[in-house]
């Protein structure tokens, strides 16, 4: 789990893991025995497949150049709606449902490659719509006013902590019980923490009711007084709110549990067996157009 804090608490059966921002990182994680708080060890001298996971990662959400990247990346993913959009519009299935998903194997590259094509192009579409949406919505930030007021939900007021001259933040403590009875059948999942000390605290709750492993609830509070400042309850949200908050698992492919996380990486391969079927479709339509054109 990594969010836009300096510091994430991950509760769970298993060793506790701190994320910990640092200049020059994404991230650190240090796992930590949850009952006697020995640290059991950390990320920052990852070995070389962590180290590859770690590259990986920042490529994926910023192309390793912090927020332009995220930019770039985000009108990425709106091109590749549109795309994908064009993609459905143009199958063949549409004229004839069997045509659609018909591979003819034993028939011309030409044609094996068309079929391969379609055939993947529509069965990954729509879960390809997710993920490019969705990280299009997440690095641009344009689509929440949009949802906002389409679904008629209010905008979610800035939270601030109130601190005093000199005044230190309650103890971590006496903050999870205030959150815990705020949300009383929820399990904290996250506590984070931040460097701004006018920051708010969120603790990240899973209430019984919820499928997603971390929860989709949350419960800010004032660092200083321990004001509850807001509670989030997902199953209470706005219609705006509860479509924001399917993006993490349409993204993830986390909303079927594990039948839907094998799937989708399946749909993480289809944008490259798209890319390489289209190529070859295009490099077999403009030699085509060379032949006609020397004939003429």
């Amino acid at each position: 789990c990594y969010v836009p804090y300096p510091i994430c608490f991950l509760a769970s059966l298993s060793p506790l893991q701190v994320v910990i921002s640092i200049p020059g990182n994404d991230w650190v994680e240090v796992y930590v025995n949850p009952y006697t708080g020995v640290i059991l060890g950390n990320s920052l001298h990852p070995n070389a497949v962590q180290h590859f996971l770690q590259i990986v990662y920042q490529l994926h959400t910023s192309l390793k150049l912090g927020d332009l990247g995220s930019q770039i990346l985000g009108v990425v993913g709106l091109v590749m709606c549109i795309v994908a959009i064009a993609g459905i519009i143009l199958w063949p299935g549409w004229r004839k449902l069997t045509a659609g998903f018909k591979i003819k194997w034993n028939a011309h590259p030409k044609r094996l490659n068309f079929d391969l094509h379609k055939v993947f192009g529509i069965t990954s579409a729509i879960f390809l719509l997710f993920t490019f949406f969705t990280g299009f919505a997440w690095n641009l930030g344009y689509v929440d006013p949009v949802i906002r007021t389409i679904t008629f939900s209010p905008p979610l007021p800035e939270l601030v902590s109130q601190a005093n001259a000199n005044q230190s933040p309650l103890p971590l403590s006496q903050q999870m019980k205030t959150a815990q009875l705020a949300l009383p059948n929820g399990a904290l999942r996250s506590i984070d923490l931040t460097t701004d000390p006018r920051a708010p605290l969120r603790l990240r709750m899973k209430l019984p009711q919820e499928r997603q492993e971390y929860g989709m609830s949350n419960v800010y509070l004032d660092r200083y007084s321990g004001q509850v400042l807001r509670v989030d309850n997902s199953l209470k949200a706005s219609l705006g709110d509860k479509i924001f908050n399917s993006f993490e698992p349409l993204h993830y492919g986390t909303f079927g549990g594990l039948p839907t996380r094998i799937l989708y990486i399946f749909v993480g391969l289809a944008p490259l067996i798209l890319f390489i079927t289209g190529f070859v479709m295009w490099w077999y339509r403009k030699h085509k157009q060379k032949d006609d054109y020397s004939h003429k």
